[in-house]
C-alpha cells in the first residue's frame, strides 16, 4: 500500500496501487524481449532467395537438322533439361554419354533433354559430331534471344532443368556431375 501526500489537502489519501505491470512479469517480459530481438537478428542476418525465374511461354529454337523452330508447345507440362553444349568444347563432349543415360531413363517419365548448341559451324558437322558421341534426343540452335533469357551464362557446358511450368530448377555449371543431375531430375518427376 502506498501513501499518496497531496500538499493542498489536509488529511492523508491512502490509495492502493498495484505494482507496475512491468514489475510484476519482469523476467517472461525480459524474455519475450530478447527473444523478439533474436528474431529480429537472425532475420536481418538471412538474405532472402530471389524468387525462381519465370521463363516466357515464346522461349524458341531452331530445329538443327532443318533449321525450322522448334515447336516448343510439345515442351508444355513436362521437365526439360536444356544442356548447351558446343562440339569444339571438351568438357561438352565428356558428359555427352551421361547426358545420353539419363534422357534414356528418364524420357519415358516426362523427361525432355534438348541439346541447345552454341557452335555456329554448319548443320551437317555438327550432326555427324552427335552421331559419332551417341546423341539420341533432340538437338536445336537457340532462338534469337534465347540466350538473353536464360542468362548468366558463364560457361560451357551448361545445364539448365526446368519446371513443366517453366521455373528454372536448377543450373549446374561446368562438367556436369551425374549424381547431382540424376537426383535433380528424380526430385522433379
Amino acid at each position: 500500500m502506498r501513501t499518496l501526500r497531496f500538499p493542498t489537502l489536509t488529511h492523508k489519501l491512502s490509495v492502493e496501487c498495484p505494482p507496475p505491470p512491468h514489475l510484476l512479469f519482469s523476467v517472461p517480459i525480459t524474455f519475450f524481449r530478447l527473444l523478439a530481438l533474436a528474431s529480429l537478428l537472425f532475420l536481418g542476418s538471412c538474405r532472402s532467395t530471389p524468387p525462381a525465374l519465370q521463363l516466357p511461354a515464346d522461349l524458341t529454337f531452331l530445329d538443327l537438322p532443318s533449321n525450322q523452330p522448334f515447336d516448343t508447345s510439345s515442351l508444355r507440362g513436362k521437365l526439360l533439361l536444356l544442356n548447351l553444349w558446343a562440339a569444339w568444347s571438351p568438357a561438352s563432349a565428356k558428359e555427352l554419354p551421361e547426358l545420353t543415360s539419363l534422357y534414356e531413363k528418364f524420357a519415358p517419365r516426362g523427361l525432355v533433354l534438348l541439346g541447345v548448341t552454341l557452335d555456329e559451324a554448319p548443320a551437317a558437322g555438327l550432326l555427324v559430331f552427335a552421331e559419332r558421341h551417341g546423341i539420341r534426343y533432340p538437338l536445336v540452335r537457340p532462338g534469337p534471344k534465347t540466350l538473353d533469357l536464360l542468362e548468366p551464362l558463364e560457361t560451357i557446358p551448361y545445364t539448365i532443368l526446368l519446371s513443366p511450368q517453366g521455373k528454372i530448377l536448377a543450373r549446374f555449371r561446368g562438367p556436369l556431375k551425374p549424381a547431382e543431375l540424376r537426383a535433380a531430375i528424380e526430385k522433379n518427376l
